[in-house]
């Protein structure tokens, strides 16, 4: 691919973020309007991530199978149509269910998976190992401004109009992300083993590339140990302050924002290419300091420390997010990117969804004691996976 088409690449993650920004908000909102219920919420997000975990599989193995730019194309289609749909139930349909919400959560993260690792798979297929880390960054530095972009759009457009409006510019989004991809080249075809026996080979396939490579292995682990804290402050970050601090909505958001300014840092830091960045099992170092970061976000209880805790928080999980992606696309050939990265991305699933459950499952006094105690065991796995992969390379 020619640098003028990576150019392509950049646009395309304009309106990604655009597109993932908006709907986050108007799913969120219209869930809580429609449900009354603040934990129904919490559950739209669960079933997200488990969707990310059942489907991941089947989704890596279409990736790997098919042209990335048609699927990039119809992925975003199917999104742009169920919620097109959506926004017209919520025009049309008095007492719309909440299970047609679900089910388009279901429908968009499949899809959206989709997108994810065709466009990862172009990037492996379009860029040179040195210089895939810069590309990686700069794309995830677009698409995180993007994200915050219409994040704040979208909430004018529901406070003026309705989230009906605001889903269809969510759709917009992916219909100008469709026009942008038309102008990609894509020339990578694997040869395929015909039929459901060779798509089952495939699936099978993509689990042996893990139990080959041990340096994948080491790789997936530290991505399942550190990156899910972000779904942690999701999950928790709002009972710490109203019910261990006794502070409101104010505070929360301030300190809320602190996450993706803190990750615009990490991923606008790396896209500038310096070399120091990208030093030797640096994400294993990242991935501590994620974790030390948590800890400290445990014991804080003024706003400014707080703010910076939880900032430090985003950009050692997003610096750690980017050079693992950077990493697990340098491990694999190009005909089995698709099954490496979204097989990753769906135990990350599985691993956000323990911690988003572990006050459910586990009663403790205060909700600072979970941010503790997850920092901690990220810290000391981080450390462990750390040594193992020392003693790969002996």
């Amino acid at each position: 691919m020619k640098n003028k088409e990576i150019k392509w690449l950049y646009f395309m993650e304009v309106f990604s973020g655009l597109a993932r920004g908006s709907y986050l908000v108007c799913i969120g909102w219209t869930t809580l309007v429609i449900s009354n219920n603040v934990a129904t919420v919490g559950q739209i997000f669960i079933v997200a991530s488990m969707t990310n975990f059942l489907a991941g599989p089947i989704v890596g193995v279409i990736i790997d199978r098919y042209k990335r730019k048609k699927l990039i194309i119809l992925s975003h289609f199917y999104i742009a149509i169920s919620i097109l749909l959506l926004a017209g139930f919520i025009f049309f349909v008095q007492n719309l269910s909440i299970l047609w919400l679900f089910g388009t959560v279901i429908i968009v993260n499949i899809f959206r998976l989709i997108y994810w690792g065709a466009f990862d798979g172009l990037i492996r297929e379009s860029v040179e190992n040195e210089d895939i880390l810069h590309i990686v960054a700069r794309t995830r530095t677009i698409h995180l401004f993007s994200t915050a972009a219409g994040t704040a759009a979208i909430g004018l457009i529901i406070d003026r109009f309705s989230t009906g409006h605001g889903f269809f510019v969510t759709a917009a989004a992916s219909v100008f992300l469709m026009i942008v991809a038309g102008f990609i080249t894509d020339g990578f075809v694997k040869t395929n083993a015909r039929g459901i026996a060779g798509f089952w080979f495939d699936l099978k396939s993509g689990f042996e590339i893990f139990r080959n490579s041990k340096l994948i292995q080491t790789v997936a682990l530290l991505s399942v140990v550190a990156l899910p804290i972000g779904q942690l402050s999701n999950s928790l970050l709002s009972s710490f302050i109203r019910d261990d601090l006794g502070e409101g909505s104010d505070l929360f958001g301030f300190v809320d924002a602190a996450w993706p300014v803190g990750g615009m840092l990490a991923a606008a830091l790396l896209s500038k290419k310096i070399k120091n960045l990208n030093v030797k099992n640096g994400e294993y170092f990242l991935a501590i300091m994620a974790g030390v970061s948590t800890i400290v976000l445990s014991y804080s209880t003024e706003s400014l420390s707080l703010a910076i805790a939880h900032g430090f928080m985003g950009f050692f999980v997003w610096m750690c997010r980017i050079i693992i992606a950077g990493r697990v696309l340098e491990l694999c050939q190009n005909e089995n990117v698709g099954r490496t990265r979204i097989y990753i991305e769906a135990m990350i699933s599985v691993s956000a969804m323990i911690m988003s459950l572990s006050p459910t499952l586990i009663v403790l006094e205060a909700t600072a004691s979970y941010f503790f105690y997850w920092g901690f065991f990220v810290v000391i796995s981080a450390v462990l996976l750390w040594f193992w992969k020392i003693r790969q390379t002996i």
